[in-house]
């Protein structure tokens, strides 16, 4: 899979433009605040649905403007490809695949893939555990739309149930009869969904490992132990859906008391978490800042891996400014491992990719100032 072209018409920055891509690497650069985000973001809202940047709707939308629309072009192993975004201010979005007209997010997500990386993920290694749940759900919903709508059931179901939990003495005698029902149907997708990221973050260990291994002249090795709210130890397999499903049954109805108290939810797929551990210690307690950024990194070259293993295809590597402060051994093996795939860089400085590093003399370089865009 490749993009091989984008259009941008009043978004952010952007007042109108339209980009062609090279199948290889293409280098957006220049100053800060001048735009070269904006089109990271705008291309990524096609492969996870909404800004990376947890921007509203109409936030996206050029000021003075009332709407803004994103289009893009890409290519796979069976045809080219249309997607379209629409935005309004007073509206809801609107969302096209190939003129077709799609209603439902769940339908748009996973058609177009790509790996993103921006500064924020550098927390990926020592922040708060929803970051971690965020990049394991980003990267397995682009693959398995039966696992976003598994997520997007337990979001419903683990809202309607905090709020009878909340008013559970308004409820009277019906409250067990749809608090029993609710723990049912969380349980299930539950049981889902930890399996899932069971299975993922397995896989992703291993790549993982094999990258710092090689980046690190196996000095480095990385192992992640899983943890959720049914686990007996750190590490523990759980991959079997029916079994998770059982004990969080178990777990919900032990908690029941203890959450009409609290009135929360206190256990649940939400509260998942994994640790990553460098050489068998934690790395958010031992690691430099230049090994979190390499971890992420390898993360990052991970995900695209198991989606070219799931699909069989790469997907479009987005890199933001992410590869400035890494020495230039590690920037070349970084580069290197890309090679092959198709890479939309920003970075401030031209001589971030100089002739020394791998593949960067080929690149396709844009330079960007103040939301108009040259090629090089």
């Amino acid at each position: 899979m490749y993009l091989e072209s984008a259009a941008f018409e009043n978004f952010r920055n952007i007042e109108k433009h339209s980009f062609t891509f090279s199948k290889g690497v293409n280098i957006f650069y220049g100053n800060n605040a001048q735009g070269k985000t904006n089109v990271l973001e705008g291309i990524y809202i096609f492969a996870g649905g909404k800004s990376f940047r947890h921007a509203r709707e109409r936030d996206m939308i050029c000021f003075e403007k009332e709407n803004a629309k994103i289009g893009i072009n890409y290519v796979t192993e069976e045809r080219t490809n249309k997607m379209e975004m629409r935005f309004f201010r007073d509206a809801k979005k609107q969302m096209y695949r190939n003129g077709v007209k799609i209603l439902r997010s769940a339908e748009f997500i996973g058609n177009f893939k790509s790996v993103l990386f921006f500064p924020d993920h550098l927390g990926i290694v020592k922040n708060e555990p929803a970051i971690r749940r965020s990049f394991v759900d980003g990267a397995v919903s682009q693959l398995s739309p039966s696992y976003l709508m598994a997520l997007l059931e337990y979001g419903k179901i683990l809202e309607q149930r905090n709020a009878l939990l909340k008013n559970f003495g308004a409820y009277g005698a019906s409250f067990d009869v749809t608090f029993d029902i609710l723990s049912e149907k969380l349980a299930v997708c539950a049981g889902k969904i930890t399996a899932v990221r069971a299975k993922y973050l397995e896989r992703l260990a291993e790549i993982v490992d094999e990258c710092l291994a090689d980046m690190t002249g196996s000095a480095e090795h990385i192992s992640f132990d899983y943890t959720t709210s049914i686990s007996r130890f750190p590490g523990e397999e759980l991959s079997d859906a029916e079994e998770n499903t059982r004990r969080y049954r178990e777990k919900f109805a032990a908690n029941q008391e203890k959450e009409k108290i609290l009135g929360v939810s206190l256990s649940g797929s939400h509260k998942d978490d994994f640790e990553i551990k460098l050489n068998g210690r934690a790395a958010k307690l031992f690691c430099s800042q230049g090994q979190q950024r390499s971890i992420a990194l390898a993360m990052k070259l991970a995900e695209g891996e198991i989606a070219r293993e799931k699909s069989g295809e790469l997907p479009v590597f987005l890199f933001d400014d992410v590869l400035s402060e890494l020495d230039t051994e590690r920037k070349n093996y970084i580069i290197s491992r890309l090679s092959g795939r198709q890479v939309i860089i920003t970075s401030c400085a031209e001589t971030d990719f100089d002739k020394s590093i791998a593949n960067a003399a080929e690149a396709q370089k844009i330079y960007v100032e103040n939301g108009s865009f040259k090629v090089m």
